[in-house]
């Protein structure tokens, strides 16, 4: 590649790296061009991309973002996971990383960073773990449901063990 072109390529990087929410990093080698491609489809079939770079292109254009932490880890065939939006392509991205990587044990996850936290390996497949974007919302509105019947019982049980005991004590002063 030529000197103008590799800068090019660079400050494209750079201003992609910049816009990025996360990041996962994962050595390739050993995965042919069918599994690449099929990898890259289901990925951005969840919005995410999957692009492989030249390590010392990434170390020049991830120079003043977030993905400076993670130049330890640019050695070897590497590839990218650009995830721009939210948590919920997070967590895509890494259920279909970690089906992949069982499916293909030559697709190794090495590193990656979740808006501010760097993540390990491990990190990235307990991300894979997490319930999806919408049955936390569920959770959180059946939750927000309940509470109002909850409080709705307890006040109801109280008030209701006020007039046994009220209706108790006037029974005994009707007896006595």
């Amino acid at each position: 590649m030529e000197r103008v072109r590799k800068k090019e390529v660079v400050e494209e990087l750079g201003a992609k790296l910049k816009q990025l929410d996360s990041m996962f990093i994962a050595e390739y080698s050993g995965m042919n061009m069918a599994q690449i491609t099929r990898l890259r489809r289901e990925l951005r079939n969840v919005g995410v991309e999957f692009n492989v770079v030249k390590n010392t292109l990434l170390k020049l254009a991830s120079a003043g973002t977030k993905a400076e932490t993670l130049q330890e880890e640019f050695h070897g065939p590497n590839a990218i996971v650009c995830i721009y939006s939210d948590y919920s392509d997070a967590t895509s991205a890494a259920r279909i990383l970690q089906t992949f990587s069982k499916e293909i044990p030559h697709l190794k996850l090495k590193a990656g960073f979740l808006g501010n936290q760097n993540l390990t390996p491990d990190d990235i497949l307990k991300l894979a773990t997490l319930p999806s974007r919408d049955m936390l919302l569920g959770k959180f509105l059946g939750l927000l449901q309940a509470m109002p019947q909850r409080l709705l019982y307890v006040l109801t049980g109280t008030t209701s063990k006020l007039l046994y005991t009220l209706d108790a004590i006037k029974t005994q002063k009707a007896q006595a």
